[in-house]
């Protein structure tokens, strides 16, 4: 590329033509467009191999970022696939545990029964042994009762035949009384 000082600097045959003086100002002219052209376009070159680092140094930030990304969306998926397997895994243990619990419960009421219907039965036993040794005492003092009333009985009946063997009878007489006596025989007669 011809620079602006190559252009002021070139010199033009003479000849039957053009007008050096007008050809000199023209190549002046040219030469200061042309050398503002050149120096926009040396800064826009500048600018171009800047932004072109810039552009470079963002592709390799968003290349970064897509790996991370990726690496991201991995990292989460496994995240989830991991805590979904604990999850689950939380979740067997608890139903094992829960199950765990419910059998010990189980076996636990069970012993409970098992003990409390023992000890009913041996309350049970105890009670009845009671009830027949009252019931055997009830027979006994039944029949004491009876024989004592038999022999009351007998015993009464021994005092009244003593009471009315005629050996026994006396005779008293209080004055006035006799008559009273036999107005009573009389009467009941």
């Amino acid at each position: 590329m011809i620079t602006p000082v190559e252009v002021l600097g070139k010199e033009l045959k003479r000849g039957f033509g053009y007008k050096a003086i007008q050809v000199d100002e023209f190549l002046e002219e040219v030469s200061r467009d042309y050398e503002k052209i050149y120096r926009n376009n040396n800064e826009l070159r500048e600018k171009v191999v800047a932004l072109t680092e810039n552009l470079n140094h963002y592709r390799s930030i968003e290349e970064s970022l897509k790996k991370a990304l990726i690496l991201a969306e991995q990292t989460s998926k496994e995240t989830i696939e991991n805590a979904n397997k604990k999850a689950k895994n939380i979740e067997m243990d608890a139903k094992r545990k829960a199950e765990d619990m419910i059998n010990e419960a189980k076996q636990e009421a069970g012993t409970i029964r098992r003990s409390a219907q023992e000890d009913f039965a041996e309350e049970k036993r105890v009670h009845n042994a009671e009830i027949e040794k009252y019931k055997e005492l009830i027979r006994k003092l039944e029949g004491d009762y009876y024989n004592y009333k038999a022999k009351m009985k007998q015993f009464i009946g021994a005092q009244m035949e003593i009471l009315d063997n005629p050996a026994f009878s006396l005779e008293f007489h209080i004055e006035g009384e006799e008559e009273k006596e036999q107005e009573e025989i009389e009467a009941k007669g």
